[in-house]
């Protein structure tokens, strides 16, 4: 199950970057490059994708322009070396806004984003979460180079002050430069849920929950009061009890 996206940008040097850092993620499929934002329209009317990467100043057709003239766009992430259009962009609910020249770590944050939006909107419309909670991946930076990790895999993750320790099934421990609310605004929150001010669980791997703590992967997590009743309700929601019959 990849992404689906067209790329657009009047410089060609830009869509060959973007199609080699879309070659990195494995998680996006490119249907269609363009340097000709009319040319795109077309696409776009006749032809469904999930996300839009559209450069904002091009000749006869602006990005801001193409996604106005669309009843129904995709996800938007608009670049551009001019950071003024950024308020005029979130104005059209573009969903994120990647300032040239265009760094991997940041468009790999910006594929995070999308992967998380598209997954909460799966989980709300279809309530199946079992299937959804081991589909996909994301990268973290870590020892100066990008790790992908598939969400399966992750048990919890911890905060470390300005770091975070992701901690997954294999044993494995990876620690990034990123504070653990950063990562929870990337990951998809129907799949992960914070137990503790200090803790974000995988709700896919959870064993046992008590008043004080949650279990997960072997390891006995603590369980804030403030969260309690998030935990229990998300778990309830995955228990036989919400699937019985009245007799």
């Amino acid at each position: 199950m990849k992404i689906s996206c067209l790329l657009l940008d009047d410089d060609p040097l830009v869509l060959d970057l973007l199609q080699a850092y879309v070659a990195m993620t494995d998680v996006l499929d490119v249907k269609a490059a363009f340097t000709d934002p009319l040319d795109a329209h077309r696409y776009l009317m006749h032809h469904d994708v999930q996300v839009l990467f559209s450069d904002v100043t091009m000749p006869h057709l602006s990005g801001l322009d193409l996604v106005r003239s669309l009843q129904h766009p995709p996800l938007v992430v608009l670049m551009t070396s001019y950071p003024q259009y950024a308020m005029e962009g979130f104005n059209l609910d573009v969903i994120d806004f990647l300032l040239k020249p265009i760094s991997l770590d940041r468009f790999l944050k910006a594929v995070n984003k999308i992967a998380g939006i598209l997954r909460t909107s799966l989980v709300e419309n279809d309530g199946n979460q079992d299937i959804l909670s081991g589909w996909g991946s994301f990268f973290i930076r870590t020892d100066a180079q990008f790790v992908r990790l598939h969400y399966r895999e992750v048990l919890y993750i911890e905060a470390l002050k300005d770091f975070t320790k992701i901690n997954t099934a294999d044993g494995r421990t990876h620690l990034t430069l990123v504070n653990l609310k950063n990562i929870e605004e990337q990951l998809p929150p129907g799949l992960f849920v914070r137990t503790h001010r200090s803790y974000l669980v995988n709700t896919a791997r959870i064993e046992a929950v008590s008043n004080l703590e949650v279990r997960v992967g072997g390891h006995a997590l603590p369980l804030g009061q403030t969260y309690r009743e998030r935990v229990t309700e998300r778990i309830v929601n995955r228990s036989l009890i919400r699937r019985q019959q009245p007799q």
